[in-house]
């Protein structure tokens, strides 16, 4: 088109398309760009929930292979080291390890273990009282631990929490006698410690998708020489 002077000029419509694809040009790249973001922080959020998972796993099969029970006769002193000629104390037995995978309060695993999670310097060593609590209203895994033996009377009944887990969908547990799996363990019952402890966690993250960490953890002192005594991490993915 020509003006009056003899000028090139462009036409309203020449510019109504030229800015048209200039929009379509950046909502291509800013669509890109948020793909792309998107994804990255799925990708974070997911090494991240697998990390706490698979470290969650470990920390519970290490404390469950150094299981405690006072099978043999052995006691422990108030120190919290095992002793035959110290004077001792006397443990209830259904202290020692006891798991109830469907408890009302959600404690799913009370355990005496020789290995202590989060323990200073001057508590390196002896045994320790651990439980394992799931909340199904918040979906967060829970751990308590204190000494077992040398509690002062008026801490017995209180117990402080560390959240270990969140966005739990459900734990599973299962205990090997030697012959079969069962769902429940008490050893006040059975008199001894398991062989082995299946461990199953579903955790799922802001996308819904689920994520199920397991592990099986052989108790050493469980007669399990020759046998296995670490444990293995397994993680499935449901879409």
């Amino acid at each position: 088109m020509s003006n009056s002077s003899g000028k090139e000029g462009f036409t309203l419509i020449e510019i109504l398309i030229a800015v048209a694809i200039i929009v379509m040009i950046v909502s291509m790249v800013y669509g890109s760009y948020f793909a792309t973001s998107k994804s990255a922080e799925t990708c974070k959020a997911k090494i991240t929930l697998s990390q706490q998972g698979r470290e969650v796993l470990k920390q519970m099969a290490r404390q469950i292979r150094c299981s405690y029970a006072d099978e043999s006769g052995e006691h422990t002193d108030l120190a919290g080291t095992i002793s035959r000629d110290k004077r001792t104390i006397s443990e209830n037995p259904s202290d020692y390890f006891k798991g109830v995978p469907d408890d009302l309060n959600g404690e799913i695993l009370h355990l005496v273990t020789t290995n202590g999670l989060f323990s200073g310097p001057d508590q390196a060593n002896g045994l320790f009282d651990i439980i394992y609590k799931f909340d199904k209203s918040s979906g967060t895994f829970l751990l308590s631990q204190r000494r077992f033996v040398h509690t002062p009377p008026e801490l017995v009944e209180q117990r402080s929490w560390r959240p270990l887990l969140r966005n739990v969908e459900c734990v599973e547990l299962a205990f090997f006698d030697g012959q079969q799996w069962l769902t429940k363990w008490d050893f006040k019952q059975k008199k001894k410690l398991p062989c082995a402890v299946k461990i199953g966690i579903t955790c799922k993250d802001e996308n819904y998708r689920q994520y199920r960490y397991g592990t099986v953890a052989y108790i050493c002192c469980s007669g399990n020489q020759g046998k296995r005594t670490s444990s293995e991490t397994l993680v499935s993915i449901n879409q």
